[in-house]
């Protein structure tokens, strides 16, 4: 009878976040352009095809959110106004630093870099 291991939910979780970042990690040399995730909130998954985790090719926060309008643009709407400023209710963090206007739009980021988006603690 062949062994079976059991993983729990966190194990899987976990291993696919390893997964993922040394995919990410591994699939880019000197001159690509950078593979970052995005991490939405369970109720943006809808808008995802179920996904809470998406991988976009970006170098600052503003490509970032100009990728998520071309590949999920349902997404987009939820996060952007209908002329690209983030909703007042959306928070955006880079290195758990919360990005704010402009200025924060222009922030970099690195390849296999997470950034979150989470309602602002007033709306939830």
């Amino acid at each position: 009878m062949p062994h079976r291991s059991i993983l729990h939910v966190g194990e899987i979780e976990r291993h696919f976040d390893e997964t993922q970042r040394f995919f990410i990690m591994n699939t880019m040399d000197d001159e690509a352009v950078n593979t970052v995730m995005l991490r939405l909130p369970s109720t943006l998954s809808a808008y995802s095809g179920g996904k809470s985790q998406l991988l976009l090719q970006a170098a600052t926060v503003e490509q970032l959110l100009h990728e998520l309008e071309n590949q999920h643009r349902q997404v987009w709407e939820h996060l952007c106004t209908e002329h690209g400023h983030v909703r007042n209710h959306v928070q955006i963090f880079v290195n758990n630093e919360l990005i704010t206007g402009d200025d924060g739009l222009k922030t970099l980021l690195k390849p296999g870099q997470e950034v979150i988006v989470l309602p602002s603690a007033m709306d939830a």
